[in-house]
């Protein structure tokens, strides 16, 4: 059947009425799709959009044998998708295609728990209830960075997370009800810049992002946002399961919500954090050196005028190439774990690796801007 004709089927059995711009969209969706080439649609309310390009997209998936993403700006269009729209389309279709429609949702590792760093923050409260490191970790020392009025509305969010962990079967924040603060769910998620990896991790085989990945491999339609499948574009590992074909809604946020993820922050606050993180692993004075290059930076920055830079001052120049040599020694130095960590003190070998990940983004960002702006030969 045709993705019209299949349009018409799930319209019908949905209880609907024939949209001709609805019917036109699928068609040059379709179109697009057996064409291999791209195509961009402004549909107005009322189109009925959604089912338009998700018709056709099973039916590629279906009769090319693949996986088709479906990427959006919010989360409660993804929610729309995967709780209403593509259930309701699975159950028309179902009798008019060879298997019924099958579909997964993929969240920035972000949005799931990470077992990991449960364990360490908990394994830390138990050592020591007022300890945790200088980074904000969970655990007592991040309920230091605040007052005393929040640490106990702190530490309820972090205690009703705790026992949710012991039962939940995905990981996944939005099945926590009520919800938690940002700040709660900070100190028990790590993003795919901070994972060290499965392979690593000794949490790797019951990892809930994983184990949501692994459900997303081989369906038909496999529902993100526009901020992971910028992470998939931009790292060298792949985050989404393989596709060649990509439908973007919302594609008017697409922009912002990349350059977000191409951004990165080089503050003295979290060079500073990273210096005593890696002092706790054994940094051989290398944490002192970068704590005294970003001092030195800060104030070499404070002698420039804000605003973005279109050339880069000779007077910061200096100063970013030792704060990336600061930052590739000390990301050297915490590397080298000593022989024997991983199993006799995996949580340590872990923050290790966390650590060595984290400044290696640290100095990649530095070895951006120098890059951008090459210095001219004297």
């Amino acid at each position: 059947m045709t993705a019209t004709e299949l349009l018409a089927a799930a319209v019908t059995a949905l209880g609907g009425a024939t949209r001709p711009g609805q019917v036109a969209m699928t068609e040059a969706v379709a179109a697009a799709l057996e064409a291999e080439r791209h195509l961009a649609v402004q549909a107005g309310t009322g189109t009925g959009k959604s089912l338009a390009y998700l018709v056709p997209a099973v039916a590629h998936a279906q009769e090319t044998d693949s996986t088709v993403i479906v990427s959006t700006a919010t989360i409660a269009l993804q929610r729309q998708l995967v709780d209403r729209d593509l259930p309701r389309l699975a159950e028309s279709l179902e009798p008019l295609l060879d298997h019924k429609p099958s579909f997964a949702i993929m969240k920035g590792r972000q949005n799931y728990l990470c077992q990991n760093k449960v364990a360490q923050a908990t394994a830390l409260e138990a050592d020591d209830p007022n300890s945790g490191d200088a980074d904000g970790n969970a655990g007592g020392a991040q309920t230091a960075l605040v007052d005393e009025s929040e640490l106990s509305w702190l530490g309820r969010h972090m205690a009703r997370i705790y026992e949710w962990a012991n039962e939940t079967e995905t990981g996944d924040r939005d099945s926590l009800e009520p919800g938690v603060p940002d700040l709660a769910w900070r100190q028990v998620s790590v993003g795919a810049k901070e994972c060290i990896g499965a392979n690593r991790c000794p949490f790797g085989d019951s990892c809930f992002a994983e184990l949501a990945r692994r459900k997303a491999r081989d369906v038909d339609v496999v529902v993100t946002n526009h901020a992971l499948l910028a992470v998939d574009a931009m790292l060298d590992i792949n985050v989404l399961p393989d596709h060649d074909v990509v439908i973007i809604d919302e594609a008017h946020e697409l922009d912002d919500r990349i350059t977000s993820m191409a951004t990165t922050e080089i503050g003295v606050t979290a060079l500073n954090m990273s210096a005593r993180r890696a002092g706790k692993l054994g940094a051989e004075g290398r944490d002192e050196k970068l704590i005294d290059v970003a001092r030195e930076w800060e104030q070499v920055m404070m002698s420039i005028d804000p605003g973005r830079l279109t050339a880069l001052p000779e007077v910061l120049r200096p100063t970013l190439v030792a704060l990336q040599d600061g930052l590739w020694q000390l990301q050297q130095t915490i590397g080298r774990a000593p022989e024997g960590e991983a199993a006799n003190e995996p949580e340590r070998h872990a923050e290790r690796l966390s650590l060595a990940n984290h400044l290696t983004e640290q100095h990649d960002a530095v070895a951006r801007i120098l890059s951008a702006f090459p210095a001219h030969p004297s």
